[in-house]
């Protein structure tokens, strides 16, 4: 009977080539990820970005910084470098400063909350620990709405920029609805809500009916249904049904309370204003995920987007389409203009809506018309907003924030995701084809 031949013992050469063969350890694919233009990357690097022209911003639009910069050169050569680092941690701490309070104003104080961590029962802590993400979720529930019904249109290669109008349309509708009819919560509500799901889609079906069946592009009517809607919300403010009664101040009736979203953190403080709103946000986010990704409906609606003529092959009725895909557009818009003036302003003027509309288009660029996204961007707005206001509320007298660089810093930060190629180019990030345009227009024809 032959030997039984034992293995030789493995060498530190083979162990080292047995872990070769199982591939990159954890850290190293963990770097490769970090340097590959995925949107995780993308977008945090356009944050980064983002900030760091703001923080340019912010010393060349602050008189006493530039100023300090300019002491330098005033300087002997022997007090030159530490006047230089004296102006430099001066700047950075005016940066942080700023940056802390528009973090503060937006996310939470850490201060506020370990003082409501140490004294449970205090509701008032609570209050005040809650109300930076109180005020973030509440700019950002109409966006979520508004975004999720822009972002249809473009993944069906419409380009639907009529959210101002639409919002305008399902406020006034619920408006109307609530000081019109006498019932109680619970079926007023979804009243008024079926009301502005109506108003916005009747605003964007008219310009989905224009552009199936007379070729009219959408940019063109949903802008010019903008003006119109505008003008009707200031015809309507002073005269019935929805004017104030006795008020030639261009203003609506008041929301009664019974027609109002209630404050979802009502039992602490009723001057958290994030309301019921954002359930039904989120509720709608889940509800245009399934639609678009498991949904028949929305299967024709993408193919549509993709090609217009394969679509037909496939027997799908393009128009039919169209005027469907804005249909479902404006209702969510719509019914973000109900959630505003129901759950927000409790009336309508002629400011009413603000820029949400033309936000919510950058929001879905931003979120790649994805509804996870759309809810991430309309939260990173909604933050931006709230936090701008505190930081100009708080800076110190010598060195005045004003609110519009959040504004500048959101606008960075859209313009870098929007351009994705530029972030890649200029941290050398690795093109894995990741990114492709978020939207594609069917022409003027």
């Amino acid at each position: 009977m032959a030997d039984l031949a034992l293995p030789a013992p493995a060498t530190a050469r083979d162990a080292a080539v047995d872990r070769a063969d199982k591939g990159p350890g954890r850290m190293r694919r963990i770097a490769a990820h970090l340097t590959e233009a995925n949107v995780v990357v993308v977008t945090a690097l356009s944050f980064f970005v983002g900030l760091c022209f703001g923080a340019l911003l912010i010393i060349v639009t602050t008189p006493a910084l530039l100023h300090l910069w300019g002491s330098i050169f005033s300087q002997s050569i022997g007090n030159f470098f530490p006047h230089l680092w004296y102006v430099i941690r001066f700047n950075a701490a005016a940066i942080w400063g700023n940056y802390l309070q528009l973090f503060t104003g937006s996310i939470f104080d850490p201060r506020s909350v370990w003082a409501a961590i140490q004294h449970p029962g205090n509701k008032s802590l609570w209050a005040s620990a809650l109300a930076p993400m109180s005020e973030t979720l509440t700019y950002a529930t109409p966006l979520i709405l508004a975004g999720l019904g822009i972002s249809i249109g473009f993944r069906t290669s419409l380009f639907n920029i009529g959210g101002a109008g639409q919002i305008i349309a399902g406020a006034i509708m619920a408006t109307w609805v609530a000081t019109s009819v006498s019932l109680p919560l619970y079926a007023l509500l979804p009243l008024e809500m079926a009301a502005g799901i109506l108003g916005g889609l009747v605003v964007a079906g008219f310009a989905g009916v224009l552009k199936a069946y007379s070729g009219a592009h959408e940019v063109i009517t949903t802008m010019m249904l903008n003006k119109i809607m505008y003008y009707l919300l200031i015809y309507l403010l002073i005269h019935p049904p929805i004017q104030q009664p006795g008020s030639s101040d261009g203003r609506s009736k008041q929301i009664p309370a019974a027609g109002t979203l209630p404050h979802l953190l009502n039992w602490i403080s009723p001057a958290l204003r994030v309301n019921w709103g954002l359930v039904i946000a989120l509720c709608a986010a889940v509800l245009v995920w399934w639609f678009m990704e498991r949904g028949t409906a929305g299967f024709r609606f993408r193919v549509v987007g993709a090609n217009p003529d394969a679509a037909r092959t496939a027997g799908i009725n393009s128009k039919h389409i169209i005027v469907l895909a804005l249909c479902v557009s404006g209702a969510l818009v719509g019914l973000a203009g109900m959630t505003q003036v129901s759950g927000v302003n409790g009336y309508m003027d002629s400011t009413f809506g603000g820029t949400i509309g033309f936000d919510a288009i950058t929001v879905a660029l931003l979120a790649r018309n994805k509804p996870i996204g759309v809810v991430l961007g309309a939260i990173l707005f909604g933050a931006l907003v709230a936090g701008g206001h505190q930081m100009q509320a708080f800076a110190p007298g010598n060195l005045p924030i004003d609110y519009s660089l959040a504004q500048v810093i959101q606008a960075v930060i859209v313009f870098c995701v929007a351009t994705p190629a530029l972030i890649i180019e200029v941290f050398r990030l690795k093109d894995a084809g990741a990114f492709t345009s978020a939207v594609k227009t069917q022409g003027w024809a």
